[in-house]
């Protein structure tokens, strides 16, 4: 697709970002979000000039565990069918900022882990998935091994989780999207090879993320449509 696209270019950067390999960012959420008033995003300039057959972007980020991690893409204006298990669940956006949807509850191994909901956005650009302090807690309380590491800033779980058949869960317009838990062993710890910084963090009270840790088990759907909303389904490998 050819657009005619406004950007912003930076001409002062901090050191950590210098260090980074990527460029930029290109923004996919609403324009209510842009540093810059007047700039239209990409989608919105798409969907303007009729480049899209659909005001959707299906997301595609398969799992490193499952799939080498290869081959993830974003498709503008489609939803590909044959990526996905059964129907998408169609979640209302609250508010069109972020993708910002009401999550109702979380689960582990299909029981409730306590009373919680939140209003969290669905964010490809977030690895892990960043919850409350309490729901990261209740969650890793029945990982045996799991603890609060000083050393690398978060919550550690076995590395040998990895074999797990167990899963975490997050509810979504009444339904449940799974996370396994063989995915929480995230990345190898510094200190002890034995341990892995988990892909569930807490830190967040207000408005949870649910990042690619969740989208790399959810093919994802964010439809532009005059009320916003996102299809969510279970990847299909």
């Amino acid at each position: 697709m050819k657009i005619r696209q406004t950007i912003g270019l930076a001409m002062n950067i901090s050191s950590e970002f210098a260090r980074a390999p990527e460029d930029g960012m290109f923004g996919l959420a609403f324009k209510s979000l842009q540093s810059v008033d007047g700039v239209n995003t990409y989608m919105d300039n798409a969907m303007a000039t009729g480049a899209v057959p659909l005001p959707v972007i299906s997301v595609y980020l398969p799992s490193k565990r499952m799939n080498g991690g290869e081959g993830g893409y974003y498709l503008f204006g489609a939803i590909e069918r044959t990526r996905y298990i059964g129907d998408l669940t169609w979640v209302p956006v609250t508010k069109a900022r972020y993708w910002q949807v009401a999550l109702d509850g979380a689960k582990f191994n299909g029981q409730s882990v306590g009373n919680f909901a939140s209003s969290a956005i669905v964010d490809t650009g977030t690895t892990l998935v960043v919850v409350s302090d309490a729901l990261a807690a209740a969650l890793h309380k029945n990982i045996k091994g799991a603890f609060v590491s000083e050393t690398e800033g978060g919550w550690v779980v076995p590395c040998n989780l990895t074999s797990s058949t167990g899963f975490v869960s997050f509810t979504l317009a009444g339904k449940d999207f799974h996370v396994p838990l063989a995915d929480l062993a995230w990345d190898p710890s510094l200190d002890d090879s034995s341990l892995c910084f988990s892909g569930i963090q807490g830190g967040l009270d207000d408005m949870w993320i649910l990042g690619d840790m969740f989208i790399k088990n959810n093919y994802c759907v964010f439809d532009h449509s005059k009320n916003p909303k996102i299809g969510i389904a279970p990847v299909k490998y």
